[in-house]
């Protein structure tokens, strides 16, 4: 059986209707009118005038309505929009999101978007899924084949890109891992964990292109997540507490280690609240150190976070 590789999309059926019924109207009407108004009046001006317009119109309407489209292929994905083509490689990939002007495609370099895939504000507001939210998950779908995670079959763990539509899971995540040391640095009777709060930013850091979010799973059972970004930010690490003392904590920081260090900063960092001690000692014994510097936390009541950063063993050393 053959394996398609090969997929393009244009604008919605609806659209692409609508272009071709102004273009044939266009190409056919205006010219009609043309030839009309010259046996009429005999006035040469106008009927030019008219031809010019109809052959303007085809123009523009196959330019941005015909023209445009999206193709992906098994070395990655080519937006083709009016006036540019942008190829983007799958290991490259960053974000693939949906978006008011088109479907975003992100690179930590770069962003595009794909004009002939769009979702409407009012959908994006009310969180309705549409046409954009299904080719997302598809090219997704793409991207995971052809540039696949990290997958041990002897354990069943596997390290993936998280997904749009996981912002619940996301949240779910970090609530159920940081749910009790949040509780013992302020009084939980007082602040519930900032669920919201968690939830709006899964929904920005998903479509930063400067950020890779993955998820850990055992067997297809989401067991945590690690988030950072390609200056050397250590943004989260969390794994729920049914898989506590399992090492795959560790696990999570050395792979994320690994990628920070490939990165090529010359330091790596995170912050963590001041008063966690178990999640500061965690990160010291795997070689991270304390700093003078402090912060307020983003989440009410703003606890004080402690920056801890490691050196880079693999950044280029300045000359004295």
């Amino acid at each position: 059986m053959t394996v398609r590789t090969r997929r393009v999309w244009r604008v919605a059926s609806s659209t692409l209707a609508g272009v071709w019924v102004f273009v044939v109207v266009a190409g056919l009407g205006v010219p009609t009118l043309a030839v009309l108004a010259y046996l009429t009046s005999g006035d040469v001006a106008i009927s030019v005038f008219l031809v010019v317009l109809a052959a303007a119109a085809v123009v523009y309407g196959w330019r941005f309505g015909l023209y445009p489209r999206l193709i992906a292929t098994a070395e990655g994905i080519e937006t083709v929009n009016p006036g540019r083509r942008v190829k983007i490689g799958w290991d490259e990939l960053t974000v693939i999101a949906p978006g008011e002007n088109g479907l975003v495609l992100g690179t930590e370099e770069a962003r595009t978007e794909v004009w002939c895939i769009q979702k409407s504000r009012s959908a994006m507001k009310r969180g309705r899924t549409t046409r954009a939210d299904r080719i997302v998950a598809e090219l997704e779908s793409l991207q995971d084949r052809f540039d696949p995670p990290l997958e041990d079959d002897e354990t069943g763990l596997r390290i993936r890109r998280a997904r749009q539509s996981e912002c619940d899971l996301l949240t779910q995540l970090e609530r159920s891992a940081n749910e009790a040391s949040f509780a013992r640095v302020v009084d939980s009777t007082v602040h519930g964990y900032p669920t919201e709060d968690a939830r709006r930013r899964w929904r920005r850091l998903l479509r930063d292109r400067r950020v890779h979010v993955r998820v850990l799973e055992e067997f297809r059972e989401p067991v945590g997540l690690v988030a950072w970004d390609g200056r050397g930010q250590l943004r989260q690490l969390a794994v729920s507490p049914r898989y506590a003392n399992h090492g795959y904590g560790s696990l999570l920081l050395q792979f994320v280690t690994e990628e920070l260090i490939a990165a090529g900063p010359a330091e790596l960092w995170l912050w963590v609240l001041e008063d966690d001690l178990p999640a500061r000692g965690f990160y010291r014994s795997r070689g991270w150190r304390d700093t003078e510097e402090r912060s307020d936390s983003a989440y009410p009541p703003h606890p004080v976070e402690i920056k801890m950063v490691r050196t880079n063993p693999s950044a280029p050393r300045r000359r004295a």
